[in-house]
């Protein structure tokens, strides 16, 4: 006989005690591992990178002052060994300024030039008989053979006393001739800063700051063993919050169980558990498939399918459903080989695949023989089923279709085949920059300066007609770009730049918006505000064309991601080695211009990246640094037989086109 066994209520409520108390404790462990993620501090204060970059900047000044001491003491040796200079130093002031008439003794730009004795009879009095240029400031330091470095504004003055062998009266006379030269600061400092330094430059008891100092900062001295009593005083950036995302999302999760013990602790397992499940279903989900077609049939074959959205209604036509099916054929890469048709585009293959559509390079058939190719991205079968998807996809055809300019990707169609959405783009025969860059930086070739100043302007200009891009009423559209790279510069074998992908591109009006927050694009080039995700404009574009013209003229990649580098923080930005001190012969106005239009306020970049061009167009016209498409194509044949036969034979027979 079965009995039926009851447990005390008081049971049940010790239970449900300890799923409390229980999901309080979890909550607490949660709680302090998410303080702990979010206030956890660095191990310390410099990075091993910083150091290194520090190294390199304070090695540089260091070899700066010792190039230039080595020419102040060959000047020096040469002068003393002058026999006339010897001769009339044992005389008077007025015979040596005789010499210095006869052109025995002529000063070079900045340089400053001293003569005089010591009377070995009078005390070895010190007896200046010569200072040119007159009105200089005089650093015999008494005739005391050596070399001397003083600190004036921003130059070193570099001084070198050397001893002159006298023909006559040398017993009586000890000559001397000094040489001072100064040398400019300002570059090697900026360098410094470039590198992340703040400190100062000390010598003999003066300063000359680096940056700016931090308030209470610890210090390091670094000696320079160009010049005595010379070093630098680095201040050492303190520890920063570093957020450990395991640990937080273990806090969050540990939270989120303690709170449902919790729960189930106060309010009884069984209830609790109800109450759990009515509030998930409560929850809205996902559509899992697309509501039932309103729309007429579509056509059953590839051969056959007709663009239902065409070139002429792009910028007016609305969002199509991305449920509206019909009943033709879906088209997918598996059935998508050379030979197959989409509309009346024929395949001739697949240049590649992104997350978001397939790209294949396709010949429009028409009447009468003529061919043409062109470049169609074929939308993925699964996001036709995610209306912010379709609308995202769609915006991008229509934000570059309003766009009509020679360096800008033309869209030529936009249209809905069978169950997919596709984009019919013009079709550049030739390769993107990035690889062009990643060829030449292999080899370590750099590419020609001319070119790359022509490329970066050419590209300005497509992002500037993007920027001036209106609707058919005549409405300013507010294009960004917001992913501008040298991935998405096509360049032809013809010289031909071009802007392409658009498909994060931001306007004022469009279907589709970005959330609040959201972050799209490629760090390593984005402006620190689109990084964060504020609003952005036309600035960060500019940013990041600089960001693309840094890497084409030094040779040197950039990484620019605000969330790695926040621990170097905003002074100083962008934290790169200047321009040119990657690459010599650089036009010194390049390292203003280039650094300037990277700024982290973007009030202190150019307005608009005609501006920016401007800028560059006038350093090319200081220094004839012009160059032809011509010119850019035959720098872009090279670098194609460089990257080896496989290329070339992907281009004979139809190659690289916008990238997915």
């Amino acid at each position: 006989m079965l009995r039926q066994v009851s447990y005390p209520t008081s049971s049940v409520a010790s239970v449900d005690r300890r799923f409390a108390v229980a999901g309080a404790l979890v909550i607490v462990l949660g709680g302090a591992a998410i303080g702990f993620a979010v206030t956890r501090k660095a191990a310390g204060g410099m990075t091993e990178p910083q150091t290194a970059a520090m190294a390199a900047a304070v090695e540089q000044l260091n070899g700066d002052i010792k190039a230039a001491r080595g020419k102040i003491q060959e000047r020096a040796t040469t002068l003393s060994a002058v026999a006339t200079l010897r001769a009339a130093v044992a005389t008077d002031a007025a015979t040596v300024a005789d010499q210095v008439e006869h052109g025995d003794i002529v000063p070079k730009d900045g340089e400053i030039l001293e003569l005089g004795r010591i009377d070995k009879t009078n005390n070895n009095t010190v007896e200046p008989l010569l200072l040119l240029p007159k009105d200089a400031m005089s650093a015999s330091h008494d005739g005391m053979t050596g070399s001397y470095a003083d600190l004036v504004g921003d130059q070193l003055r570099i001084t070198e006393v050397t001893k002159l062998e006298l023909t006559v009266k040398a017993e009586r006379y000890a000559g001397y001739l000094s040489v001072t030269r100064p040398l400019e600061l300002a570059p090697s400092i900026k360098q410094l800063v470039a590198a992340g330094i703040a400190g100062k430059f000390v010598i003999n008891g003066k300063e000359l700051p680096i940056g700016v100092m931090p308030a209470r900062a610890r210090t390091r001295e670094q000696p320079l063993s160009s010049q005595d009593g010379a070093k630098i005083v680095v201040a050492e950036s303190p520890p920063h919050a570093v957020l450990s995302v395991p640990t937080l999302v273990g806090g969050v999760g540990a939270a989120v169980i303690g709170l449902l013990l919790l729960v189930i602790g106060m309010m009884g397992k069984e209830k609790a558990t109800g109450s759990l499940t009515r509030l998930f279903k409560a929850l809205p989900t996902q559509p899992t498939a697309p509501p039932p077609s309103t729309s007429a049939s579509q056509p059953t074959t590839f051969a056959n399918a007709h663009t239902q959205l065409s070139q002429h209604n792009i910028a007016e036509a609305g969002t199509p459903s991305p449920g509206d099916s019909g009943s033709g054929a879906q088209i997918v890469s598996s059935n998508l080989g050379p030979g197959a048709m989409i509309g009346r585009w024929e395949i001739v293959r697949r240049l590649g695949s992104g997350g978001m559509a397939d790209v294949y390079l396709a010949q429009a058939k028409g009447d009468g023989g003529f061919e043409k190719l062109v470049a169609i991205k074929v939308m993925h079968s699964h996001l036709a089923r995610t209306q912010r998807a379709v609308d995202h996809f769609l915006d991008e055809a229509r934000l570059a279709a309003r766009i009509h300019h020679p360096n800008v990707v033309a869209i030529q169609d936009l249209g809905k085949i069978g169950n997919e959405y596709v984009i019919v783009m013009e079709y550049v025969e030739g390769i993107d920059l990035e690889k062009l860059l990643s060829s030449a930086r292999a080899g370590q070739r750099q590419v020609p300066l001319e070119v790359a100043l022509n490329i970066l302007c050419r590209i300005c200009d497509g992002l500037d007609a993007a920027h001036q891009a209106t609707s058919p009423d005549g409405t300013p559209l507010g294009i960004v770009h917001r992913d501008v790279k040298s991935a998405n510069v096509l360049v032809s074998r013809q010289g031909v730049v071009k802007v392409v992908d658009f498909g994060i591109a931001k306007a004022a009006k469009q279907v589709h918006y970005t959330v609040a927050g959201e972050t799209k694009g490629t760090p390593a080039m984005m402006a620190p505000e689109q990084r964060v995700g504020e609003q952005v404009d036309v600035r960060a574009d500019v940013y990041s064309a600089a960001a693309v013209g840094y890497e084409i003229i030094t040779g040197h990649g950039v990484n620019l991601d605000l969330a790695a580098l926040a621990h170097l923080g905003v002074e100083n930005w962008p934290h790169l080695p200047l321009p040119s001190s990657l690459r010599a012969g650089l036009p010194a106005e390049l390292d203003e211009i280039l650094l300037h239009a990277m700024a982290f306020e973007r009030d202190k970049r150019p307005a608009t990246c005609a501006a920016f061009e401007a800028l560059i167009q006038t350093v090319m016209k200081t220094h004839n640094l012009s160059a032809t498409d011509k010119e850019v194509g035959r720098w872009v044949e090279s670098e194609l037989r460089h990257l080896g036969p496989a290329y070339l034979e992907a281009f004979s027979n139809f190659s690289k086109s916008p990238t997915p």
